[in-house]
């Protein structure tokens, strides 16, 4: 019968899963059918890789160190851009499957263009980019790991790759850490394009979707609320939300990533750009809200800048229907043919991901509100759930142990983004941490 049909798909398709339900249904006899298993294969992950790695410079730095991803053969192209802050620091790389040269420069000048008298070195010419652990510590002997030397190596021979392509990379690194964006934008955010950055996640970043965006232009004067969405999500889960803060004290931004990357990989997406953000504008105090699984992008992020001595800007984190344990669906997600989201896979509560996801305590000086909902009850998971994730899941003890502040309320996984009390409740939790007013 129609109103019993696929009760696992539906709530799976509730929390992202990459697939689509418009199948019809007649009831009927069942006609012959068989599986032709001749031409059986796995499919293929996704023809792109995401690496990142660590770079530093043999001395103190005088600048920030600019690594360019470049094609050698036929010719000499840049294909991905990143400006590390810090030395040492972290970069990342996303592009097609290939061979690659990295070049990487201390940029003294501070202009992102390979000066004179500016160190620089060239690294793994031919190797084959592939996909790196990003929670893994990386040292001097892995393939991620780039120094700078003090004085480029005589007779460095640097390829042309600063042209035409490159400034067309700079350009679309400087749209993606603040650039200007409209929630009322229907191409930027339609399904398809946030399907994308699901189930094709490096194509999603290479075309410049990936960022921390601004609504408007920056004021010193207003606190920055960084808005994180959920598995395969967008900037317009939150309209209800950024349409209600007050535009006097409060400047909202969105963090629109690939979702279909590792959990770990968001983690060090966002890190790195409010890391950006910050080194541009050097304020010193800012709130995440983050919804579902992007409360645990954004406490990793928070946990990573921490572990790397960089206190976050960050005095708050108010994370909404986050799913702590894991979701019981993705224990299955290796089962069958069909390719899942990375992000899926990490969020099986025996993942590595999620059993380490809570074993670091919240950053000192960061307040954590945690707001849940207990409507919209689903026939899965089991048990108590909000019409997605177990509550056994968002109030997991550890994160209840942990967080200043828990209220729970009658709304579903998807209404506790615009359901008016909680939204009332944000506002004033945003006034109460902001004014000192932490606790329980």
């Amino acid at each position: 019968h129609p109103s019993q049909r696929g009760h696992l798909k539906q709530a799976l398709l509730k929390v992202g899963w990459p697939a689509e339900d418009e199948a019809g249904y007649v009831d009927g006899g069942a006609p012959p059918i068989a599986l032709d298993t001749s031409d059986w294969h796995l499919r293929a992950s996704h023809a792109a890789g995401y690496s990142t790695g660590v770079v530093a410079t043999e001395d103190t730095a005088r600048g920030p160190v600019v690594v360019v991803l470049f094609t050698a053969q036929p010719e000499p192209r840049p294909v991905f851009v990143d400006v590390v802050p810090r030395s040492p620091g972290v970069y990342r790389m996303a592009a097609l499957k290939g061979s690659y040269s990295i070049l990487a420069f201390e940029d003294i000048d501070r202009d992102l263009h390979l000066g004179a008298g500016e160190p620089a070195v060239i690294v793994k010419d031919g190797v084959a980019l592939r996909m790196a652990d990003a929670n893994g510590p990386i040292g001097p002997e892995d393939m991620g790991y780039i120094q700078v030397p003090t004085r480029s190596a005589p007779g460095l021979v640097v390829p042309p790759v600063f042209g035409e392509a490159y400034e067309a990379l700079l350009k679309r690194r400087a749209q993606s850490l603040g650039g200007l964006v409209s929630l009322d934008d229907a191409a930027r955010y339609q399904r398809r394009e946030v399907r994308e950055g699901l189930v094709e996640p490096v194509k999603f970043m290479q075309e410049g979707r990936s960022g921390l965006f601004m609504l408007e232009p920056y004021d010193a004067a207003r606190i920055p609320v960084i808005f994180v969405h959920g598995l395969n999500g967008s900037p317009r889960n939150w309209e209800a939300m950024i349409d209600a803060l007050d535009p006097a004290r409060y400047q909202p931004w969105v963090f629109f990533y690939p979702s279909g990357l590792t959990i770990g990989v968001q983690t060090l997406l966002l890190d790195h750009a409010i890391d950006a953000m910050q080194e541009r504008y050097r304020f010193t105090k800012s709130v995440i809200v983050a919804h579902s699984v992007g409360g645990l992008v954004a406490r990793g992020a928070l946990n990573l800048a921490y572990r790397e001595g960089r206190p976050p800007p960050v005095q708050h984190l108010l994370t909404l229907s986050t799913p702590w344990l894991g979701h019981d669906g993705a224990r299955w997600a290796e089962i069958g043919i069909t390719r899942v989201p990375a992000s899926w896979r990490d969020m099986a509560p025996d993942s590595a991901y999620m059993e380490a996801a809570l074993s670091v305590e919240v950053p000192p000086g960061v307040a954590h509100t945690l707001f849940f909902g207990v409507g919209g009850r689903a026939w899965y998971p089991f048990g108590n759930n909000d019409g997605a994730v177990s509550l056994s899941s968002v109030l997991a003890p550890a994160a209840q142990a942990r967080a200043n502040y828990v209220a729970g309320f009658d709304e579903s996984h998807a209404s506790i983004l615009s359901s008016p009390e909680v939204i009332e409740r944000v506002k004033q939790r945003l006034l109460d941490v902001e004014a000192g007013r932490v606790g329980r």
